[in-house]
């Protein structure tokens, strides 16, 4: 299960304040076992950062870690791209959406079910969300219901640069049957590449677990510029599993304590994962 995403902000005070001002609390120890391994990276190393609850039941975080970056454009680069968040109300939501949270997309219907409406919103690090409210059941997905106004984040979004070789990918990493990919309208993807928004690409959806899932959205294929310096954006997605992941996964051990080790992996797009998981 998805137990903690890593953001990069360019002002922690400020992105605390926005996430608090969706109904958010403090982690009751501020840095969670999974936010501490995301923290070991050297590469954060002395940043100020803060942990967000999402949600107690499944344990979710979302870490804030100061950056001096750049303020991403959404879906420029491969790797992580978005979060999902689930949502009791969104009509409410957006009519009070908080400060430091910019509508993109007001709430519609997905263009493959009408039981799911979304609405695409940029953070305070201009972090890609889709709030969504689920109103009924959808053939061959076991969705969550929200527990809160705000809740967890359910599916987390990964623009790939070749949609076949990353469903291989999660499959395996998975172990589960590999999805077919299927066209879907992705508005946000389409207008940062000058597309018309009603153009269909390629998703796929994968499950990680009862209620949460992976989309794989193909990426369009830009120039990229290499930055001067890391943006802000998503640095890692931690999953809490039940065993290490499969052989033929390349993947880095690190013993955490007795009871708990970690497998850092590094997907097709360079997406990182924390893979916790008991200790053999």
């Amino acid at each position: 299960m998805i137990e903690n995403m890593t953001l990069r902000v360019p002002r922690l005070g400020d992105a605390v304040a926005a996430y608090e001002a969706l109904g958010y609390g403090t982690a009751a120890t501020n840095v969670t076992q999974a936010a501490a391994i995301a923290l070991s990276d050297p590469a954060l190393e002395g940043c100020a950062h803060h942990c967000i609850l999402m949600s107690a039941e499944p344990l979710q975080t979302l870490t804030l870690v100061e950056w001096t970056g750049a303020l991403p454009t959404p879906f420029a680069t491969p790797g992580w791209s978005a979060m999902e968040v689930l949502v009791k109300d969104l009509d409410a939501l957006h009519k009070v959406l908080p400060a430091g949270f910019t509508v993109l997309n007001p709430p519609a219907a997905l263009s493959f079910s009408d039981q799911i409406r979304a609405m695409q919103v940029a953070g305070p690090a201009a972090e890609l969300i889709y709030f969504t409210e689920v109103a009924g059941e959808v053939p061959g997905f076991e969705l969550p219901s929200a527990t809160h106004q705000v809740n967890q984040c359910f599916v987390m979004i990964n623009a790939v640069t070749r949609i076949e070789r990353s469903v291989a990918f999660y499959a395996h990493l998975l172990n589960c049957e590999p999805p077919t990919p299927m066209p879907a309208r992705v508005s946000i993807l389409s207008r940062t590449n000058g597309l018309d928004e009603d153009y269909r690409h390629d998703i796929a959806p994968i499950e990680l677990g009862p209620g949460q899932l992976f989309e794989l959205d193909q990426w369009v294929e830009r120039p990229i510029s290499p930055p001067e310096s890391l943006p802000c954006g998503w640095h890692s997605l931690s999953l809490r599993r039940e065993t290490p992941p499969p052989v033929g996964i390349p993947a880095e051990r690190q013993q955490v304590d007795d009871s708990t080790e970690c497998f850092h992996i590094s997907c097709p797009d360079h997406e990182h994962i924390e893979w916790l998981c008991p200790a053999t």
